[in-house]
């Protein structure tokens, strides 16, 4: 299975790693300080397009054993960190103390940074869409315009019609006589 690239597919993808690695069930996480088994089934079913709160988010780094911070850097696309390679140094950026925990203010400020770039993408969908209608209204006339019946030009056309048949009718008798 490939790893969703960011979002709360990616945290779900994560979490559940992780309870597995830890041979952990929804009331141990629980128990251990993580949010209750209804709070991981709704974000799992993803019954809510909310971003789990950053109190629920921290909850998951404790009873998982991961940095603070990791669950919110895997919503981002990041990678969790367990408190033990952090005391490693394995896996931090370098511009990052390995002592100094992520900030809650770090925290909000990738999501929010995550939250500027999904409606920037949104709006580049939504002047997609207003083009794409634009180009249907426009093929939808022409469409319309080629059903419509022009009457002066089927009269004149039924016209031309009789006519000729008449004529076909007169040289079929001279033919015959």
């Amino acid at each position: 299975m490939t790893v969703p690239a960011n979002g709360i597919e990616r945290l779900i993808h994560f979490v559940d790693a992780r309870i597995a690695q830890l041979n952990l069930s929804k009331e141990e996480v629980a128990r251990r300080g993580g949010p209750n088994p209804d709070t991981l089934a709704k974000i799992r079913a993803r019954t809510t397009s909310r971003t789990p709160s950053v109190e629920t988010l921290l909850r998951l780094d404790q009873s998982l054993g991961w940095q603070p911070g990791s669950a919110a850097v895997t919503l981002l696309g990041g990678r969790p960190l367990s408190i033990t390679a952090i005391g490693a140094g394995v896996g931090r950026p370098r511009q990052h103390n390995a002592e100094a925990p992520v900030t809650t203010n770090e925290i909000l400020y990738r999501l929010a940074e995550h939250f500027n770039d999904a409606i920037v993408h949104l709006e580049r969908i939504h002047a997609d869409v207003g083009n794409r209608i634009e180009a249907l209204r426009t093929l939808h006339g022409h469409f319309l315009a080629e059903l419509a019946v022009d009457g002066d030009l089927v009269a004149e056309y039924q016209a031309a019609y009789k006519a000729s048949t008449a004529k076909q009718r007169s040289a079929r008798k001279t033919a015959v006589h």
